[in-house]
C-alpha cells in the first residue's frame, strides 16, 4: 500500500501548483486582452502613422546596417513588425503578443528565482503596463520594447540554471552578446494617452486610405476641432467641388494655403502640404514637401512619401524617377504590389490629375501658395480645386478686392461663373461697398434669395440669427494671421 499512497500524495502535491500557474497564466492573458483592446478601439491610429512614418526594406544591403550598431537585432524585428501595421488590428495584436511574451518571461523566470508568486506577478503586470503606457507615445518604438524583450530573455535563461556559480558563467559570457543584439532600451517621457492627437491621426490616415465619408463623418461628429481635422475636412470637400458650401461651418476655419514650410514647421504640417499641393495640381511642390518629410520621418524614410514620391513623378511624366521609387516600393511586404498596379494601370488611375498638371515653363521662387493656385488656374482654367483654394483663402482674410479681382479673371472673365452662396454673399458685400449700378447687381447675382437675405442682413447687422453666412463671418469673425 506504501507505493499507492505515495502516488497519490504527489499527484494531490502538485496539483495546486499546476493550478496557481495556470490561475497566473489566465492574469497575465488577461492583461495582455485588455491591451489589445486599448489599442484596437481607442488608438489604433498611432500604428498606422508609425508604419506610414518609416521605410522597410527586405534587402540584404538595408537590413545589414542595422548591426552597424548596438542593438542591430532589436531594431531590425521592431522595424520589420512595424510595417505590418498597415493591416487593421495587426498593430494592437503585435504589440499585445510582445508584451505577453514578456510578462510570461518575466514571472517565470523570478519564479525559477524563488520570488513569491504574488511579487512575481505583481513586478510582470508592472513591467508590462509600463511598457503599454510608453507606447502611447509616436516617438516610442516597437524596437525599445523589443530590447527589454531581449535583456528578459536572457533573466529568464540564466533562471533554468542550476547553481548561482552557473548563472555567474552565464551572465558574464552572454552580456556582451545582448548589449550588442538588443542594446539599451530607450525609454522616452512617459505620458498619457493623447487622444487629440489620435483624432488627427484619425482624419489623416482614413484621408490616406480614401474613406472620404470616414473623414466628414469624423469631423462633423466631433466635439471640438483641430486644425488638422479641419485641414483634411476641407480637403475632401475641395474635391468633391464643396468647398464653398462648407466654409462657414467651422469658425475659425482652416485651409492650409497660409501656412509655409521653414525650418520651424511642424511635422504634421509638412505632411499636410504634400496632400495639399498634390489636391492642387502642383507637382514641383509637392515633390519638395515629400522630400522634406522624408528629411523629418524616422531614419529619414517615410513609406507614405516615398509612394505621393512616385505618383509625383508618374503624373508628370518623368518615368526614370518614378521607376526608381517604385523599385524600392518593389522590396517591401507591404507596397510591392501597389508599385506593380502603378506600372499596369498607372495612367487611367491618374488620368484626371495629369490633366491639371502646370505644363508651362515657370520658375518659381515663392510657396506663396496664392501665386502658385494662379498659375495653376492660368495653365488649366477647369482646375476647380484651386480655384475654390483660391477664392476661399481671400475670404478667410475677408479681402475682397482680391477675391474680386480672381473672380472676375477665372470666372467671370471666362463665362464661366461659379455660382456658389457663399461667393454670391461675398459679391453683395462688395457691390454695395462699392455702390455698383443694377446692372452690376443683376450681372453678379443669380440667386435671388441671396439678395434678399442680404437686405434683411443689413437691418440687423451681426445678429447670430445670420451665423454661417459670410456677412456675419465679415462682421464679427477675426481673420486669420498671415
Amino acid at each position: 500500500m506504501f507505493p499507492f499512497r505515495l502516488g497519490s500524495n504527489f499527484g494531490r502535491s502538485q496539483a495546486p501548483e499546476r493550478s496557481s500557474a495556470g490561475a497566473w497564466g489566465a492574469v497575465i492573458l488577461m492583461v495582455s486582452i485588455a491591451v489589445w483592446c486599448f489599442f484596437q478601439f481607442c488608438y489604433p491610429y498611432h500604428f498606422f502613422f508609425q508604419e506610414q512614418n518609416q521605410l522597410f526594406l527586405w534587402s540584404w544591403d538595408y537590413i545589414s546596417t542595422y548591426f552597424e550598431k548596438p542593438g542591430g537585432l532589436a531594431l531590425l524585428a521592431g522595424d520589420f513588425l512595424t510595417q505590418f501595421y498597415y493591416y487593421l488590428f495587426a498593430g494592437a495584436t503585435i504589440l499585445s503578443l510582445v508584451l505577453l511574451l514578456t510578462g510570461t518571461l518575466l514571472y517565470i523566470a523570478m519564479r525559477n528565482f524563488n520570488v513569491n508568486r504574488i511579487i512575481a506577478m505583481i513586478l510582470s503586470i508592472a513591467m508590462m503596463s509600463f511598457l503599454a503606457v510608453c507606447h502611447f507615445s509616436t516617438s516610442y518604438r516597437l524596437s525599445s520594447t523589443i530590447a527589454v524583450l531581449g535583456w528578459i530573455l536572457l533573466l529568464w535563461l540564466i533562471s533554468l540554471m542550476k547553481g548561482w556559480k552557473l548563472r555567474a558563467v552565464i551572465l558574464c559570457c552572454a552580456l556582451l552578446p545582448t548589449w550588442l543584439l538588443f542594446g539599451a532600451p530607450q525609454i522616452r517621457k512617459i505620458q498619457k494617452p493623447d487622444l487629440i492627437l489620435e483624432k488627427d491621426f484619425a482624419v489623416d490616415c482614413e484621408y490616406y486610405f480614401g474613406n472620404h465619408d470616414k473623414v466628414i463623418k469624423e469631423v462633423e461628429s466631433a466635439n471640438q476641432w483641430t486644425d488638422q481635422m479641419l485641414f483634411f475636412y476641407n480637403l475632401v470637400q475641395a474635391q468633391r467641388g464643396e468647398l464653398p458650401d462648407h466654409l462657414m461651418k467651422f469658425t475659425p476655419n482652416i485651409l492650409g494655403t497660409f501656412y509655409q514650410i521653414g525650418p520651424e514647421t511642424p511635422l504634421l504640417i509638412i505632411r499636410n502640404m504634400n496632400e495639399l499641393y498634390w489636391a492642387l495640381g502642383d507637382m514641383t511642390f509637392t515633390e519638395r514637401a515629400a522630400m522634406m518629410t522624408n528629411v523629418f520621418s524616422h531614419n529619414n524614410r517615410n513609406v507614405r512619401m516615398i509612394r505621393r514620391l512616385a505618383e509625383c513623378n508618374f503624373v508628370s511624366g518623368d518615368s526614370l524617377a518614378t521607376e526608381k521609387y517604385l523599385r524600392i516600393l518593389d522590396k517591401t511586404f507591404v507596397y510591392s504590389t501597389w508599385a506593380k498596379q502603378i506600372r499596369q494601370h498607372g495612367k487611367s488611375i491618374y488620368e484626371a490629375k495629369m490633366q491639371h498638371v502646370n505644363h508651362h515653363d515657370t520658375i518659381t521662387t515663392t510657396d506663396n501658395a496664392h501665386f502658385l493656385m494662379m498659375q495653376l488656374l492660368d495653365a488649366n482654367p477647369d482646375n476647380t480645386v484651386a480655384l475654390d483654394y483660391i477664392l476661399c483663402s481671400t475670404l478667410l482674410l475677408k479681402d475682397l478686392t482680391n477675391f474680386k479681382r480672381d473672380y472676375d479673371r477665372y470666372c467671370m472673365d471666362r463665362g464661366k461663373p461659379r455660382v456658389k452662396k457663399l461667393y454670391q454673399e461675398a459679391l453683395c458685400i462688395w457691390l454695395a461697398g462699392t455702390q455698383a449700378p443694377q446692372e452690376e447687381w443683376e450681372k453678379y447675382i443669380q440667386l435671388p434669395e441671396v439678395f434678399q437675405q442680404f437686405q434683411q442682413y443689413n437691418d440687423q447687422r451681426g445678429n447670430p440669427r445670420f451665423k454661417g453666412t459670410y456677412w456675419y463671418y465679415f462682421d464679427k469673425v477675426k481673420a486669420p494671421e498671415v
